[in-house]
């Protein structure tokens, strides 16, 4: 059989992912809409506040098992049973500390209720730790619909619990069975949807170890960079001033942070199989990093441009303290994207110790920042020192890919800033226009969402073809074009 074009399989791969998985944020957005309105911003809190434990506990034990497997060209069943062994082993591992460490965080939070919930995510995280692998399997062989296929089936069945949970009991009890129902769902359909099936097995453990050591040092930084402004708020804020700080976040990042990664999602297995070809791979990310940033920017910077109506709009009018930080977050996530298809480079060639680096000095910025900003702002400025942090650290992504990658720094400039400025122009114009109309946000609004989306596209097409029409989205657009049609 004829090999697939590593192009159309990254494309196709891009398009199905991104379309499953926006429908499960369809799904969850919806849940959110309504939730929103049965129960309490402190109800969230609650829920928030049991889950970043989880998150900070499983970064200190996160081995990376699953990045291994889509490392190796040809892994063996001993690879994969290892990787699988070693990623149950790490769920035990963090079950275990959760329970011990509840009654500590329910002190920390001020928040007794705290407490039981992070008992029960203790036990479904126990659970979930034996996940079938095959859906790795399946993502390396560029199978990507299975994963989603079993994310969009467990977040509807999550949902349904949630809304029917929140119906009857009206509080943040909804949320925990919500997340339960879903962990147990997703688990049970690993094996119902992929045929293989993992052991007990030890032998390559230490292998998988060597390879992913300074994963785990990359992600201990990166979850204490994302989140630890969320842990410095939960501690200063109380339930009703956190849950707002983190719904808005979750609501700000939501556009940007759901649709970057799952274009990105095909990327590493397609870049796998180009390895052994610099040039190619080289020019692959180029395109990757053009083409991702056009479409994400204008959506990140037009989301801040509403974020007052949209919050007003999604959550309900007790929940407009969590507008400033939905305009912040969107962008926020948009500037923490640009750089992805560079730290997938850095990590298909091993410069695993060098983003485990960069990592740990922007959370270094962002802890000073923060020490300064907080006082005069207080949780706005754990905000804005995210955003500092986050725009260093994409500085520091470019100059790695130059000088252990060998990308061009020109090149790689060109196709962050056309997108940038223009959506930062579009974003401008929408947030002016909003500012003056307020009145008739409703009726107006689509209007200009629709003119700074036409703005935004010729804006792309007329800087494209002055600087010469580099590879990127509006190439990859021309080329599927001219095929359809030869």
């Amino acid at each position: 059989m004829k090999s697939e074009n590593p192009k159309s399989t990254l494309i196709r791969g891009a398009f199905w992912t991104v379309g499953t998985r926006w429908a499960i944020k369809l799904v969850g957005f919806i849940n959110t809409v309504i939730m929103a309105r049965l129960i309490l911003p402190s109800d969230y809190g609650v829920v928030a506040m049991a889950t970043l434990l989880v998150g900070l506990i499983q970064a200190f034990t996160d081995i990376g098992a699953e990045t291994a497997i889509m490392r190796m060209k040809s892994p063996s069943t001993d690879d994969i049973d290892s990787a699988w062994t070693l990623r149950l082993i790490q769920s035990m591992v963090v079950g275990m500390l959760m329970m011990g460490i509840a009654p500590l965080a329910a002190l920390y939070f001020n928040e007794p209720r705290v407490q039981k919930v992070i008992w029960v995510i203790a036990v479904l995280m126990a659970i979930n730790g034996t996940t079938n692998i095959g859906l790795t399997l399946a993502q390396k062989k560029f199978n990507f619909s299975l994963f989603f296929r079993v994310n969009v089936y467990s977040k509807i069945v999550s949902v349904a619990a949630t809304l029917i949970s929140g119906y009857i009991l009206r509080d943040y009890r909804a949320l925990v069975i919500g997340i339960g129902s879903g962990y147990l769902t997703s688990v049970a359909l690993s094996y119902i949807m992929h045929p293989y099936r993992p052991r007990w097995n030890t032998k390559k453990i230490k292998e998988i170890w060597n390879i992913t050591k300074w994963l785990m040092v990359t992600s201990i930084g990166t979850f204490l960079l994302r989140r630890s402004d969320e842990i410095l708020a939960a501690r200063i804020a109380g339930t009703a001033e956190y849950g707002s700080y983190h719904v808005g976040a979750d609501l700000g990042k939501l556009p940007v942070s759901e649709l970057g990664p799952a274009m990105m999602r095909a990327f590493l297995p397609i870049l796998s199989s180009l390895q052994e070809d610099t040039k190619r791979v080289n020019a692959a990310v180029l395109k990757t990093l053009s083409a991702v940033n056009v479409l994400t920017m204008p959506i990140g910077f037009g989301v801040a441009a509403i974020a007052l109506p949209l919050t007003t709009l999604v959550l309900g009018e007790k929940w407009t303290n969590a507008a400033p930080f939905v305009a912040i977050f969107a962008i926020i996530s948009t500037i923490q994207f640009i750089a992805s298809p560079l730290i997938t480079l850095l990590i298909l060639n091993g410069y695993t110790k060098i983003q485990s680096t960069a990592i740990w000095i922007e959370f270094a910025l962002f802890i000073v920042a923060a020490y300064f900003l907080f006082s005069y702002f207080d949780l706005i400025g754990l905000a804005i020192a995210r955003l500092l942090a986050s725009l260093l650290s994409t500085g520091l992504m470019l100059y790695f890919s130059q000088k252990y990658c060998f990308m061009s720094i020109r090149k790689m400039l060109f196709s962050i800033l056309r997108p940038m400025v223009g959506a930062i122009i579009m974003g401008a114009g929408v947030y002016y226009y909003i500012q003056n109309i307020y009145d008739f946000k409703y009726i107006i609004i689509p209007l200009v969402i629709i003119s700074s989306a036409i703005f935004y596209i010729f804006w792309c097409l007329i800087t494209w073809l002055i600087i010469g029409k580099p590879e990127g989205l509006e190439s990859t657009v021309l080329d599927s074009y001219k095929l359809k049609f030869k």
